[in-house]
């Protein structure tokens, strides 16, 4: 019998399964751990819709999800399922959301209340200039910015939070370990060190067409609000802003001259009711109760929730490697060693570490005991 991990992991393979697909299953089954080896007409009397099934059994017979679950760990890569502590709270409102999420980075920084700022690709010079310092002042004030990492003004706003040294999580339409756009190699390289890259498709996905406005729903789903800085009529920065909408989360957008075709699309959502004006930052605080005051001293999450988290539980074998992970910079074949584990068994205990915020992953092997 598997793990639940592998289970989902399996899921993730068989794409566009959501925690309802998955509750579904689990409910027939008993568990989601019996999913690698319950017989297929056990699954095909669950009775799942949209050739889920098939894709699933195809899926099975051809991954092996504890192999690959090691492969992910030695890639430093994460994998955050549906139903972990560490997946993020905005993304458990939505039913379609996925069931696991691939990561390279701070996997904590989704778990914040954070502001999408999307935008088109082809913007124009002012644009990309209020795209980062939104992004900026935003970041400078605690508050994650979530974009997808493409040209243009998804590019600008990581830049900005960067800059800010903020917290800024990219949400890709590939594979986490493919750079789409490749032009934006050295950006995605610094996100993984000091941000986020995340994506529902698992590593080594190509980049496709219809990839794109699948994982809009992903940037406006872990945001408490989208800010839309240009966007002609037709743009993706449109879908993304209907799907925050039909989320219930706010939707901004920086209005635009009458006769810039740049932001008609901004222009229309103002008229149309379907997002607030913002010309500052400010504009975007308020609707949440808040002020820079508040996010200042002491900082708070967006929804104004100042209750402080709970200390991370660890298992015994976590625990004698947090005792051995110094300050200044432990390398993993002396963790290795000084344990008695193998190098996979390791690496797997120092990523669940990382993702309860006890050490943070370093060039060249090293970890980092965090304060």
């Amino acid at each position: 019998m598997g793990s639940r991990r592998e289970a989902i992991f399996l899921l993730a393979a068989a794409r566009n399964f959501n925690p309802a697909a998955a509750g579904r299953i689990e409910s027939a089954l008993g568990s989601l751990d019996a999913l690698a080896d319950c017989a297929e007409q056990e699954l095909k009397a669950i009775g799942l819709p949209g050739g889920m099934t098939t894709r699933l059994i195809e899926v099975r017979e051809a991954v092996d999800p504890a192999e690959q679950l090691g492969k992910l760990a030695e890639q430093e890569i994460v994998m955050v399922a549906w139903g972990e502590p560490e997946y993020p709270e905005l993304l458990t409102e939505l039913a379609d959301a996925p069931v696991a999420l691939f990561c390279k980075g701070d996997v904590q920084l989704m778990r914040g209340h954070g502001i999408a700022i999307v935008g088109s690709r082809k913007c124009s010079e002012r644009g990309r200039d209020a795209a980062g310092e939104f992004a900026r002042e935003l970041a400078g004030l605690g508050i994650p910015v979530v974009s997808g990492m493409a040209l243009g003004i998804d590019g600008a706003a990581h830049e900005g939070a960067l800059e800010a040294g903020g917290p800024t999580v990219a949400v890709l339409g590939s594979g986490v370990d493919v750079v789409y756009p490749p032009r934006h190699q050295e950006l995605y390289e610094r996100l993984c060190r000091h941000g986020l890259v995340l994506s529902e498709y698992l590593p080594g996905t190509e980049p496709r067409k219809e990839h794109f406005p699948q994982r809009n729903r992903i940037i406006s789903g872990l945001s408490k609000g989208t800010l839309v800085v240009e966007a002609p009529m037709g743009s993706g920065a449109l879908i993304t802003a209907r799907t925050a909408n039909e989320q219930g989360r706010e939707v901004f957008a920086i209005p635009g001259g009458l006769r810039n075709p740049h932001t008609r699309g901004n222009n229309a959502l103002i008229k149309a009711g379907q997002a607030k004006l913002a010309e500052s930052v400010d504009d975007i605080l308020v609707e949440f109760g808040l002020s820079r005051a508040d996010l200042l001293e002491p900082r708070l999450p967006l929804d104004g929730d100042a209750g402080a988290p709970a200390a991370p539980q660890v298992s015994d074998e976590e625990r004698r490697l947090l005792e051995l992970v110094s300050y200044e910079g432990s390398h993993v074949n002396d963790l290795v060693r000084k344990v008695g584990i193998t190098t996979p068994e390791c690496i797997s205990h120092l990523t669940l570490l990382e993702i309860k915020g006890l050490i943070s992953s370093a060039s060249g092997g090293y970890y980092i005991r965090l304060k």
